[in-house]
This record gives C-alpha cells, structure tokens and sequence, in this order.
C-alpha cells in the first residue's frame, strides 16, 4: 500500500476535536464535584434551576459568538438588554400593548441598537472596542430616560407566562434557548453567510478579495447580536415581573465569558454554539454550587473571573501560543507575517519603498 493511500485513509478517519471535548470534561467535572459538595446539586429541581439560571447568558452569548468570530466586541449587549426591559414593560404597563407586540417591539429594538452598533464600526471604521463602550453609555442612559430611572413594576401575566413557565415540565425558556441555538447553529455552519463570518475573522482583507461584503456581513452580525440580547432583556422581565433600568448590566462579562470558556477566539475566525452553551452551563453550575455551599456572594466575581483565565490559558496553550510560539515553528495570528524575499532583479530602495505603503 502506497503512503499516499495510507494518507488519504488516515485523513477520512473520524477527527476529534480535543479542545470542544475538553470543556465537555470540564462541566461535567464541575458537575460531580459540586454534586458531591452538596448532595442537593444535583436533584431535578436544582438542575433545571441551573438551566434557567444559563439562559440569559446563553442567549446574549451566543450573539456575542458570531461578533467574536468576526474579531470584534460587543461591550453594549448588557444595555441593550436593560433599555428593551425597560421600554417593552413601560408599553404594556402604562401604555395597555399585548404581550406579543411588546416583544416584537424589544426585538426590533434590539435588532436596531445592533445595526447602530455595525453602522459605526464599518461606515466611522470605530474600533468595535470604542464603538461599543460607547453606545454602551448612550442605551444605558436611555433605559435610565425612558422611566426617570424607577422601575416598572406589574408586568401582565400574559408575558410572564409567555417566558417563564413550562412546557411538559421543562421551563419555555430553556426551549427557547434550544431553539436559537439550534438556528444559530445552522446559520453558523450550513449557510453562506455562516461562511462569510468565519472567512471576515480569519482575515477581512482575504475575505474581501473573495468577494465578501464584509461590512454588511459585520452589520448583520451586530445586529444579531443586539436581538439576541434583547430576547434576554425580556426574559430577566419575565423572571423578576418587573423591569429595572440596570437589569441586563450585569450579564455582559458573564455571556463574554461563556464564549470565551466556550472556545470563542477573541482573535477571530473561532466560536462554537454548543461551547458557548456549554460555558453558560458552567457558569451557572458555579453560581449555583456556590449558592449552596453558603459561599458569600462576591465571591463568584472571582471565581468567575479565574475559570475564564484558566480557560484562555488552556486554548493558548493547546495551539502552542504560549510566549508567542505554535507547534511546527508557526506565529501567532497577532504577530506580523514575515516579509517575503524580494523578488530577483529588485532594489533595496524598491523593495523599501513597497513595505512603506
């Protein structure tokens, strides 16, 4: 048998993603050893509270999956989140509107704040980092505008039921987390714009000599990003029966870290919808365990925050990046690619020239 056979064999043979099984390992690690920590983790009623503690995280995450994939931020995904509470609870409450058109609203809303958020950043060509910590100050302080800054209290209990209750006794919002993960999924992985979004991360420049339309493939991933987001305003709505003009604040570095611990590249060109999931998961088994075993609240923050370092440590170190090195002798994506030879026949004062530009 030739090598070249032997080559094409060993290349059809099933490939393991060792990095995604790695954080499969992880939650369920977390899992047994929390369950075995206190013996109520891991009992039906704590486990779906689990679940529904994920949700607001996941669905903000997995927006923030495609805007990481792309090689941005989005830092306004938490206001974006409070200014829908806020505006669709203010329309049903003193203004009499359904539950249904309230939530279209807050989707639409979203949807909205997002294009403003790709709009900046392809037309301005702000850094996604600026664009969004400022139009993170512009939504939050017209959530605060849209009420004086007081809450909104007696939410119809048509759209709390319509978010938070269940379906054959599994709580809605965890199907409707399933549902857009699922079309995220899909989205991602079975059509072109999918395509488009990995091939805008690994490199926009190669990306656009391939005939992408990168800036509205990163308008309409933005705006994605804002829906997704807005989604999860309405269900922290739904859950508390109120709305707050700070409500979704909270939620942007956890969902940032679910994507991350998810194998989301902050670099670009990487992000898995099941890892982001995944990483949600996490992130409220933590909470939770940590709830149980009477650990002081404020200490999650630091939890939190050393899970998401270990994570990244771990993706860095599984790609050889470490002091700025991967296997085989290949750089790091952020490094500069070395300057090709000059070709025969070319000056130095040519070829110094070109490397100007």
């Amino acid at each position: 048998m030739s090598s070249d056979t032997a080559a094409v064999r060993r290349s059809r043979r099933p490939h393991i993603d060792m990095q995604a099984l790695a954080i499969f390992i992880a939650a369920a690690a977390i899992f047994i050893i929390l369950g075995v920590l206190n013996s109520n983790f891991l009992t039906i009623g704590n486990l779906r509270d689990v679940l529904v503690s994920a949700c607001v995280n996941a669905l903000i995450g997995i927006g923030l999956t495609f805007v990481i994939i792309t090689g941005g931020i989005d830092l306004s995904v938490g206001s974006i989140a409070s200014l829908v509470g806020i505006v669709s609870a203010n329309l049903m409450v003193n203004s009499g509107v359904g539950a249904i058109p309230a939530l279209l609203v807050g989707m639409a809303l979203g949807f909205a704040a997002g294009v403003v958020n790709g709009l900046l950043i392809t037309l301005l060509k702000l850094p996604p980092f600026i664009a969004t910590l400022g139009t993170m100050s512009v939504y939050q302080g017209l959530a605060y505008v849209a009420t004086d800054g007081k809450p909104v209290y007696n939410v119809p209990q048509d759209f709390v039921l319509l978010l938070n209750s269940y379906l054959g006794g599994v709580p809605i919002v965890v199907v409707v987390v399933v549902v857009a993960a699922v079309l995220a999924w899909l989205l991602l992985r079975r059509t072109v714009f999918g395509q488009n979004v990995i091939a805008t991360g690994g490199s926009e420049e190669t990306a656009w000599l391939s005939g992408v339309r990168v800036a509205r493939v990163k308008i309409l991933v933005y705006a994605l990003s804002g829906m997704l987001a807005a989604l999860a305003g309405l269900v922290i709505v739904a859950r508390i029966s109120a709305a707050q003009s700070s409500a979704g604040a909270p939620y942007l570095l956890t969902a940032i870290a679910a994507a991350v611990i998810g194998g989301a590249n902050l670099m670009g060109g990487e992000g898995r919808i099941a890892g982001t999931l995944v990483g949600a998961l996490i992130l409220g088994a933590l909470t939770n365990g940590l709830t149980l075993l009477n650990v002081p609240s404020f200490y999650e923050q630091i939890v939190v925050g050393l899970v998401v370092v270990i994570a990244v440590a771990i993706d860095q170190g599984s790609k050889g990046d470490w002091w700025g090195l991967r296997r085989g002798g290949r750089r790091n994506r952020s490094e500069p690619a070395p300057a090709a030879p000059p070709p025969a026949g070319t000056t130095d004062k040519s070829v110094g020239s070109r490397a100007s530009r």
